[in-house]
């Protein structure tokens, strides 16, 4: 049996709204919402796992600004993220209440949901217009609390969907942050954020077993 060590790779296409909290001239934080569009994939590093393509979603929660000073910031906040993507392995198919498994390729799909919390950051450039331009570094720390899979098993024209999978999903993940995006300001202390996102998954993302056949066809 072969423990998988994968990678989550996400890729935010990110349309960021920031409804914020600043006076020009004292500023100290910013407060807001965001919802952020995404799309995420799944990097295998383990023998018998190939990617299978990404999967779209998002994530929406309230994110916060700390001024360290004019053009540096720090970021935090809180997210709900919907992740996942697809996989591609030789496993087993086991026959309705049978004992009998047998080897077929599965295609899975992975809808995950995390709770995340950000730690970032920022550099601005001084505002141009009515246009403010950032670079943004960090971390990001999530807890998954939901996770569901579909099963397509090719060779027997079998499919399940929406399976819980939580027992095969890590409880933790951490991501790298690298992105880059604009401020525009609307009127007053109101402004809207875009930009694109990069995020790299530091933790395998499953916690479960390949299960393999043998040579006599038993489970190993």
């Amino acid at each position: 049996m072969k423990t998988p060590k994968l990678i989550t790779l996400i890729l935010f296409s990110v349309i960021f709204l920031n409804l914020s909290a600043q006076e020009d001239d004292d500023r100290s934080f910013r407060f807001g919402l965001h919802f952020s569009p995404n799309i995420s994939w799944l990097n295998a590093s383990s023998d018998g796992y190939e990617k299978n393509g990404p999967r779209i979603g998002f994530a929406y929660g309230l994110s916060a600004e700390f001024f360290l000073a004019k053009n540096y910031l720090f970021s935090t906040g809180f997210s709900l993220t919907s992740l996942g993507g697809n996989l591609s392995y030789s496993g087993v198919y086991n026959e309705p209440n049978t004992f009998i498994f047998s080897p077929t390729r599965v295609n899975q799909s992975y809808n995950l949901k995390y709770v995340e919390i950000p730690l970032s950051l920022k550099l601005r450039t001084n505002e141009i217009g009515y246009m403010t331009y950032y670079g943004n570094f960090g971390f990001k720390t999530g807890v998954n609390y939901s996770a569901k899979g579909d099963f397509d098993y090719k060779s027997k024209n079998v499919s399940r969907n929406d399976e819980s999978i939580k027992s095969d999903i890590s409880f933790f993940n951490m991501w790298l942050i690298v992105g880059i995006g604009a401020e525009y300001s609307i009127s007053g202390n109101t402004a809207i954020m875009f930009g694109l996102t990069f995020n790299n998954g530091f933790i395998n993302t499953l916690d479960n077993k390949v299960h393999q056949l043998d040579a006599m066809g038993m489970l190993c």
